[in-house]
């Protein structure tokens, strides 16, 4: 019998492109139980899976797994999609649609360069040259590290370590850093609590 050795939160919005043999996988956690009555099982109905198995597998055969069986160190999908790291860090991160309002609030209210405090020249322009807010959003919630964030986002060295330098003043607990970048202090809780549940789940790891 497997133990559950993560918790995995379930009604987070969390999109996942997985590149596969057979085209990107789009994930949404938020919806995998608003589905569940659409996934009942019917007679004479094999694709779609139980309530309480609601995770289906990717491929043509229909294999579904319970949600504490993701991420539990125990592959159960054919292809062990269950244990994909991409799947595993974004489950415990913050959802992405929750990421993406907060950076379109903040490009919003301090206008489209705002961000270019946090992650460098190429943060310019509503993140545009990062790919959009979107694309921002997801590498912070599938990027397991930093650096894979970094690479994920084609970000310089310097933007890389200047990034660093923010997360380090907010592990530490140095708003004199965080200021420094004007960053208002009406602003800072804020800042600060987003950023925090980034470090607890070993984005400096």
């Amino acid at each position: 019998m497997k133990t559950l050795q993560k918790t995995i939160y379930t009604n987070v919005f969390i999109y996942i492109f997985i590149g596969m043999a057979h085209g990107a996988t789009l994930i949404d956690f938020d919806n995998v139980f608003h589905r569940n009555l659409a996934n009942v099982k019917r007679q004479g109905d094999h694709d779609r899976c139980h309530p309480t198995r609601p995770f289906r597998c990717p491929g043509d055969e229909t294999i579904c797994i319970s949600i504490q069986y993701l991420c539990d160190g125990a592959p159960d999908c054919p292809d062990g999609y269950d244990e994909d790291h991409r799947l595993c860090t974004a489950a415990k991160r913050p959802p992405v649609e929750e990421t993406a309002n907060f950076l379109q609030t903040l490009l919003a209210n301090h206008g489209p360069n705002y961000l270019e405090k946090l992650f460098g020249a190429k943060a310019r322009d509503a993140l545009e040259p990062l790919g959009g807010i979107q694309k921002v959003a997801i590498a912070l919630s599938e990027s397991e590290t930093l650096e894979d964030f970094g690479k994920a986002l084609h970000l310089m060295r310097t933007d890389l370590d200047h990034l660093r330098n923010v997360f380090m003043a907010v592990e530490t607990d140095d708003m004199g850093m965080l200021k420094s970048l004007g960053i208002r202090d009406s602003e800072l809780a804020d800042v600060k609590f987003f950023l925090d549940k980034l470090v607890s789940t070993g984005f400096m790891e």
